[in-house]
């Protein structure tokens, strides 16, 4: 995956979420949330024109994840999230060839969003599994 760091975004969202609700226990025990970060979709929101060129004016970046929970070794998963789709808005010149800081804060941000969302469904929070501005 290129966006490197999406999966720990999505971890960490999870886990503030699992600690607010004081659900959040040591990582080596049960009943365990999994995490798969599935892809980053990029959208364009928006060309413009300069010097007779075309140019992105925005876009969205959004993060896809998948929540598992597993309630002991070896046993199979009791509830699966669904595909679970959070996404970011970039204004201007978000080109990720042109400014990577941006774009990669973007992925960061949508995939925080995303396992805090994952989160919150493992703890029967009712959660849209789009949620795209």
């Amino acid at each position: 995956m290129p966006e490197l760091g999406a999966p720990q975004a999505a971890l960490s969202g999870a886990r503030a979420e699992l600690s607010a609700a004081g659900a959040l226990g040591p990582a080596d025990t049960f009943p365990r949330l999994t995490l798969d970060v599935l892809r980053v979709d990029e959208l364009s929101r928006g060309v413009r024109v300069t010097a007779g060129q075309p140019q992105a004016a925005a876009m969205s970046v959004a993060v896809v994840v998948r929540g598992r929970l597993f309630p002991g070794e070896g046993q199979e998963s009791t509830l699966d999230t669904g595909d679970l789709r959070r996404s970011v808005q970039l204004a201007g010149d978000a080109d990720p060839r042109v400014d990577s800081a941006a774009y990669d804060a973007a992925v960061r941000a949508a995939a925080e969003r995303a396992g805090r969302a994952a989160a919150r469904a493992a703890l029967g929070i009712p959660e849209p599994a789009d949620e795209t501005p």
